[in-house]
């Protein structure tokens, strides 16, 4: 097998992104520090939620994916199969800015604007049809619910 290609399941690279989206959920609830403290690692878990979603998606559909953090080529990645991901390109463009390669330069904060577009493209792409499609699936299969 080869090592620079993704080697976790559909399956696996799914529930993990639910996970990720449950983590967000839990901190926009602000129960654990004052909020600003939080942009951080929810911009983290908001964009690996996507990254996660993107391969899953192109994994699924029988295709091999390089190991990456980089949204954009993710998402180029799944128009190959479906040109309508197009519809997504400034929410995954806009996150791509916010990858974890990106984000362990402390010179540029994360503000209350950025987090709120941070969700809202999060939530798009959640939306975003051939990707509900699959998380409505893998919510049937694993009997929880997907907390939108």
């Amino acid at each position: 097998m080869d090592k620079s290609l993704v080697t976790e399941t559909a399956d696996v690279l799914a529930e993990k992104a639910e996970k990720d989206i449950i983590t967000i959920k839990a901190l926009l609830a602000k129960k654990f520090y004052p909020e600003d403290l939080m942009y951080d690692i929810m911009s983290f878990h908001a964009t690996m939620a996507v990254e996660k979603l993107l391969k899953s998606y192109i994994i699924s559909n029988g295709r091999d994916i390089e190991k990456t953090h980089n949204i954009e080529y993710l998402r180029k990645a799944a128009m190959k199969i479906d040109n309508s991901f197009e519809k997504i390109e400034d929410d995954c463009v806009l996150l791509n800015k916010f990858t974890p390669n990106l984000r362990y330069d402390d010179e540029k904060q994360i503000t209350k604007q950025d987090m709120d577009n941070i969700i809202k493209s999060l939530n798009n792409v959640c939306d975003f049809q051939p990707i509900k499609a699959m998380r409505d699936l893998l919510n049937k299969e694993k009997k929880y619910e997907i907390i939108d």
